[in-house]
């Protein structure tokens, strides 16, 4: 059985354990998996580049729906992107006179920053986000790549439900198994892409 989209997922969860008449409840075994693999997983699937506008005046802006953790914020300049340092919101000296901040965080639900912006300007925030398969969202790229973890995520939180400990313990050996072998595979992938880096930057250097 295709496991692809959210429907075929729920499917998969009520058939593997064999009972039909929890198909409703497979919404909740889902939300729960997704919100453990929000805590646990950190893969480049999981990022994506937000477009933000800063009105004059601002020291916070909310952060864009879905927010899980940032990656990295960038300004916008007609020459291309600049870096903005991140500083931890407990030490991020903070000024009241306008100007160009040299640094942000996060804090609460908004990105802040150490002084107002004296101008209007345009950031890009990378950002990790969160899982949030649904109807209207029926599919993305961890359960295209890693149904298994999707299905014995959902399994996982399934067992407490049925008090079944013989089950909760299959199938976290199952999830823990493919957690483990998607972390592998996407340490490859960035090792691969520090390794196309580094003989770009020694050109530039040569």
């Amino acid at each position: 059985m295709a496991i692809s989209t959210y429907s075929e997922l729920r499917g998969a969860i009520a058939d593997w354990l064999e009972r039909s008449d929890l198909l409703e409840r497979t919404a909740d075994f889902i939300r729960l998996a997704e919100s453990r693999l929000d805590r646990v997983l950190r893969l480049r699937h999981m990022e994506a580049d937000h477009a933000l506008a800063v009105p004059g005046g601002a020291r916070t802006l909310a952060l864009p729906e879905g927010f899980r953790e940032p990656v990295a914020l960038w300004i916008d300049r007609p020459g291309g992107r600049e870096p903005m340092r991140f500083v931890d919101a407990a030490v991020l000296a903070v000024t009241h006179a306008s100007g160009e901040p040299r640094a942000w965080t996060i804090d609460g639900d908004h990105l802040a920053f150490d002084r107002p912006w004296a101008q209007a300007c345009d950031l890009t925030l990378r950002m990790l986000g969160r899982l949030a398969l649904s109807e209207t969202t029926p599919t993305n790229a961890v359960l295209r790549d890693y149904p298994d973890l999707y299905l014995f995520g959902s399994l996982m939180e399934a067992a407490p439900y049925l008090r079944d400990a013989e089950l909760l313990s299959l199938f976290a050996a199952r999830f823990e198994a493919a957690l483990v072998e998607v972390r592998a595979k996407e340490s490859r992938h960035r090792s691969l892409a520090r390794l196309s880096v580094e003989p770009a930057l020694a050109a530039i250097g040569a």
